[in-house]
C-alpha cells in the first residue's frame, strides 16, 4: 500500500529546514540541490512545491510574520497589561527575536540585496508584510490615548518612528559585531516612554 503524504506537513518541513540552510549557508550560497539533499527529498519533488528558492524564500518570509503576528495579537489582547507594556513588550520581542535569528535577517538582506541586483525590489512585498503590525501599534497608540495612558499625539507618524527604530536596529545588528540588543531595547523603550502620561 502506498504511503500517505501530507503536502501541507512536508511543505512546512522543507520550510522549515530551507530557513535553516539560509541562516547557515545564506540566500546566495543555497542551491535547490543542497535543500533537496536536507530535506531527504528529490530535486523533482522539490519542485512540486517550490519552483526555485526564491519561491521558497518568500514562503519562508511570510511564515515567519504570520506566526509573530499571531503572537504579538494575543499580547494585544492581554488585560493584564496597559497599553504602555503591551507597546513595550512587542517592540522588545522584535528585536530580541530578530537577534536570535541574526543569521536569518543576514540571509534576508543578501536576499534583498540579490532581488535589486536582477531588477526586482522587494519593498513593496515587505512592507505589506508589516502592515498588520503597522496596524497593531496604531490601534495599541490610539486606545492608550483615548484612555489618558498615551499623550496626544500624531498616531501615523508615531508607528512610522518605532518601526524606522526597528529598521535601523536590524540594519546595525546585520552591519555591526558590536551589536547587543539591550542598546536597542533601551532606546525604544525610552521612546515609548516619551509620549506616555507620567501617573507619578
Amino acid at each position: 500500500m502506498p504511503k500517505i503524504i501530507n503536502h501541507e506537513t512536508r511543505k512546512q518541513q522543507i520550510l522549515e529546514q530551507s530557513l535553516m540552510i539560509f541562516a547557515k549557508k545564506g540566500y546566495q550560497n543555497t542551491n535547490l540541490s543542497y535543500i533537496a539533499d536536507i530535506c531527504r527529498i528529490s530535486r523533482p519533488t522539490l519542485y512540486q512545491y517550490f519552483k526555485d528558492k526564491e519561491q521558497i524564500f518568500q514562503f519562508a518570509i511570510k511564515h515567519v510574520t504570520s506566526d509573530l503576528f499571531k503572537e504579538y495579537k494575543e499580547i494585544s489582547r492581554d488585560e493584564t497589561l496597559n497599553y504602555e507594556d503591551k507597546l513595550k513588550k512587542i517592540c522588545v520581542d522584535v528585536i530580541n527575536k530578530s537577534y536570535s535569528s541574526r543569521a536569518f535577517i543576514i540571509s534576508l538582506v543578501d536576499f534583498l540585496f540579490q532581488m535589486k541586483r536582477k531588477g526586482n525590489d522587494y519593498s513593496e512585498e515587505i512592507k505589506r508584510r508589516t502592515l498588520r503590525l503597522d496596524y497593531l501599534f496604531s490601534v495599541l497608540i490610539n486606545q492608550g490615548k483615548r484612555t489618558g495612558e498615551f499623550k496626544d499625539i500624531p498616531v501615523t507618524e508615531t508607528v512610522a518612528q518605532i518601526f524606522a527604530m526597528i529598521e535601523s536596529f536590524a540594519f546595525q545588528m546585520v552591519l555591526l559585531d558590536s551589536f547587543v540588543p539591550e542598546n536597542s531595547i533601551t532606546l525604544i523603550t525610552l521612546f515609548i516612554d516619551s509620549f506616555t502620561v507620567n501617573k507619578g
